[in-house]
């Protein structure tokens, strides 16, 4: 009987053919990215950007004009009230989300089925959580309002300043809202592919029920809360929904400092807002990498343990 061998060239160019539909997606993404980080540096702007630097951009001694414009203290504050906003937030959701998602995982089957009404914020865009942190958690809110009536405060001037207080927290509230059925649903799809026997034999040995959750099904869920954290962190700290209608003015989110540069401002500040995307880009590329390297970090001591 006879085999046939794949040449390895053969076998390579049906890899490259299967990778080929991803450099639709990859190159057009690159593309940007070249772009944005040439136009922070004064290159390949049209005429009308500059008119008075001509054709060529600006000159070479000009050349980091943009990159000089992020080191002014707005903009740091802004990019440490993103880290502040989307940390709290993505940390708020992975937590609230996993034990949310144990209680829905410990009811019976006929249960389960109710409580999907916690995928409703998932269908709900962005700026519509935005509205309903301001309905609910404004000084004028709802909230605010059965407190008077329950005669919990004596007015609106008493309720906390959760919106627009200078501290994000009504940018945390809705994200965390947001966020919350996300973290939620990989959760409780993880969970059920956790054999019960595992809970069982833990109950068993004496086991009580937050020892359970934080020696069994913690130590399941640690893969998907890992991914659920850095998706959210990274998407909260360059977004523009909700923090356009829940973010201060000074300092902004660092989406909205963006925003403000390439569409609000000057056309001279366009080197700025390129700037600042792709300082978004490599500060989004650094946390990833060292996340990823503490949790390798922490596995491997794990394992030596």
């Amino acid at each position: 009987m006879s085999t046939r061998t794949r040449h390895p060239r053969i076998g390579a160019a049906h890899r490259m053919t299967a990778l080929c539909p991803l450099l639709v997606l990859l190159v057009p993404f690159l593309a940007g990215v070249g772009l944005t980080a040439a136009q922070s540096l004064g290159w390949l702007l049209p005429v009308q950007y500059l008119p008075e630097q001509g054709a060529q951009g600006l000159s070479a001694p000009d050349v980091l004009t943009g990159w000089r414009q992020l080191a002014q203290p707005h903009m740091a504050g802004a990019l440490l009230l993103g880290l502040r906003v989307a940390g709290v937030s993505a940390l708020l959701s992975v937590a609230g989300g996993t034990l949310l998602a144990y209680g829905v995982w410990r009811l019976p089957a006929r249960m389960q089925l109710a409580a999907l009404v916690f995928r409703v914020p998932l269908v709900l865009p962005h700026i519509v959580v935005a509205f309903l942190a301001i309905v609910f958690w404004s000084r004028s809110g709802l909230v605010s309002a059965a407190l008077h009536q329950a005669g919990i405060i004596g007015g609106q001037a008493q309720f906390p300043a959760l919106l627009w207080g200078g501290d994000g927290m009504g940018m945390v509230l809705a994200y965390t809202y947001k966020e919350l059925p996300f973290v939620m649903l990989l959760a409780v799809a993880s969970l059920r592919r956790l054999d019960p026997r595992l809970i069982e034999t833990a109950r068993m040995l004496g086991a009580g029920r937050w020892a359970v959750l934080r020696d069994v099904v913690v130590p399941h869920l640690v893969p998907v809360l890992h991914a659920s954290f850095l998706i959210l962190f990274l998407y909260a700290f360059g977004a523009v929904e909700i923090p356009l209608l829940l973010g201060e003015s000074t300092p902004a989110m660092p989406g909205v400092a963006a925003y403000d540069l390439y569409f609000l401002r000057s056309l001279e500040d366009r080197p700025a807002a390129a700037a600042l995307l792709t300082l978004l880009l490599l500060c989004c590329a650094g946390f990833v990498a060292a996340y990823v390297r503490l949790v390798a970090g922490l596995r491997g001591r794990e394992r030596q343990l």
